[in-house]
């Protein structure tokens, strides 16, 4: 079952885009989890009508990363145990949550059995984004762990201040797909069948990634998250950059939010797709290395506080 995560400061319009979703998507079989029941803006009755199939679950303990390992780790063995198949599940996290958990929870075995992850649509209120921004460090974080950002409430702001709106947010996330909308409506409304997670999808963002030049932005405008993009040639050992990138992890938990890489691996006819969230990573079947393709591995890394000359020189010594 194909997951949707959407994320989003408080007041953003993660509702209303939900919403929308519901009723574009009227013949959709949809689970919506959401938390914090007392803060919920869902129209009950919306819902029945678009399709009365469609399950909404409240997780009322608390902010929905702060009860992964109990309501919601529940709810999904719940789902799994009762073979209820839906067409696709829409997560819809607090104002204040960390996406980066969510996340996380869809990448263990056993969950990866039942549930795809497509998807992570971040919401950005055009209008007090650049306060929020600098007062909230999970405004950045919600930012930089997005696939596709959608700057809502244009309608409140002209053009200048939207544009700033815009380069800041690739400041912090230079990946993401970035789309402007007001009262939560899109032109292009591929949301749901984005695949943001596949390999090919991730092998293009990062190849793409490789031929952009990025506007310098003044690190206190980004909370010092910098992005670092290296290409290393050669061919390295599996064991040997796996251990690199578990050590790696664990000893900057707190400060790696992504990476995305495409790796160039001994006797291995495919490239290898690496990417993390957090403090783990998986790895996938690229495509092919074609005949006289560089051989090459081309590694982004998001984060804050890295020493770049370091990284590079450990993944060159590999």
């Amino acid at each position: 079952m194909p997951v949707t995560i959407l994320t989003g400061f408080l007041g953003a319009g993660k509702t209303t885009l939900l919403n929308q979703l519901l009723k574009k998507y009227i013949n959709t079989n949809f689970l919506i989890i959401e938390n914090e029941a007392g803060n919920i803006n869902i129209d009950g009755q919306l819902i029945g009508k678009s399709n009365a199939r469609n399950q909404v679950y409240e997780l009322t303990n608390g902010c929905i990363c702060c009860s992964l390992n109990t309501e919601l780790g529940t709810l999904l063995n719940s789902i799994i145990m009762s073979k209820v198949h839906y067409d696709h599940v829409l997560i819809e996290a607090t104002g204040m949550a960390d996406p980066g958990q969510i996340i996380e929870m869809f990448s263990g075995q056993r969950v990866q059995r039942y549930f795809e992850l497509n998807s992570v649509v971040g919401m950005v209120d055009a209008d007090t984004f650049l306060s929020r921004v600098d007062e909230f460090a999970e405004t950045s974080r919600q930012v930089s762990l997005s696939d596709q950002l959608i700057i809502n409430k244009t309608d409140l702001v002209d053009d200048a201040k939207l544009q700033v709106v815009e380069q800041r947010i690739s400041a912090i996330n230079p990946f993401a797909r970035i789309e402007k909308a007001s009262f939560g409506k899109l032109q292009d409304n591929g949301i749901l069948n984005s695949k943001m997670f596949s390999a090919d999808k991730l092998e293009k963002s990062i190849t793409d990634f490789s031929t952009l030049t990025l506007a310098q932005v003044d690190n206190k405008h980004a909370h010092q998250i910098q992005t670092i993009s290296l290409s290393i040639p050669g061919r390295y050992n599996m064991e040997k950059v796996a251990m690199w990138f578990e050590d790696f992890l664990f000893l900057n938990a707190h400060n790696v939010l992504r990476i995305k890489a495409i790796l160039c691996i001994n006797d291995m006819k495919h490239k290898m797709i690496l990417q993390s969230v957090g403090y783990t990573y998986h790895t996938t079947q690229g495509s092919a290395w074609q005949e006289g393709e560089a051989e090459q591995s081309k590694v982004v890394i998001i984060g804050t506080n890295l020493n770049e000359q370091s990284i590079n020189e450990e993944l060159a010594s590999l």
